[in-house]
């Protein structure tokens, strides 16, 4: 189902970037959409930088301007976002409540390995594909749903059929559309190993000016139920 997917997302930012239809990032304002509390896999520090890299690369293809999602300091595999985006998160109930949750369901599976297998392009995005080795990412997200309940309001109803990572998200026009469809085009079957993880994150965002970076509020060792701070 990935492969299918990921192809479908190459065709789609393919026709968008050629036709100047991008979607563009800005930083989120209260209450806006994207960007809220989210339940994500950090890459390792080998990983992160081979994806950085890749990252640089594929900046000097688009353009300057657009953000570097994939750097070290901000590359991560989305799980769940939790809820719409809130600047100044103090601790009350409701993020005991999502600690909690996260906790539980990683006590309930075990070490997560993605297979990182090349690069898609999206109307929005120069992204980097994943797929699960054995079934442990998908239990987890499922688990997370469950052990949510009410607090998973966020995305009730809403499946994520691919595991992936954003490298470069789109702000604004392309320096060169047709060199950047074929940077990505020769890079979707680029194999860049496995980024195994053996906990997760509870994360906030806030724009550095840059990009996106997260701040961890939680964290959970993945087959521990007690680790989590």
């Amino acid at each position: 189902m990935g492969s299918v997917r990921f192809t479908e997302l190459f065709e789609q930012g393919r026709d968008a970037c050629l036709s100047d239809r991008t979607s563009c990032q800005e930083p989120p304002e209260e209450d806006g959409g994207r960007w809220g509390l989210t339940v994500a896999l950090r890459p390792d520090p080998s990983v992160a930088l081979r994806m950085e890299r890749l990252t640089a690369e594929a900046m000097t293809v688009a353009g300057d301007s657009h953000w570097p999602t994939g750097g070290a300091v901000s590359s991560h595999f989305t799980v769940r976002t939790l809820e719409r985006y809130r600047r100044g998160i103090r601790e009350d109930e409701r993020l005991l409540r999502y600690r909690a949750a996260i906790r539980t369901a990683a006590g309930r599976v075990g070490t997560v390995r993605l297979e990182l297998t090349g690069l898609t392009l999206t109307p929005a995005s120069v992204m980097l594909c994943a797929s699960p080795s054995g079934e442990a990412a998908e239990q987890f997200a499922e688990h997370l749903a469950e052990d949510l309940a009410d607090d998973g309001w966020f995305e009730a109803g809403f499946r994520r059929d691919i595991w992936y990572a954003n490298l470069v998200h789109f702000t604004g026009p392309l320096a060169n559309p047709q060199a950047l469809v074929d940077w990505v085009d020769a890079r979707r079957g680029l194999a860049l190993g496995a980024s195994v993880h053996s906990c997760v994150h509870l994360v906030a965002w806030s724009f550095d000016g840059r990009r996106m970076v997260p701040e961890t509020l939680g964290k959970a060792d993945l087959g521990t139920p007690s680790a989590t701070r």
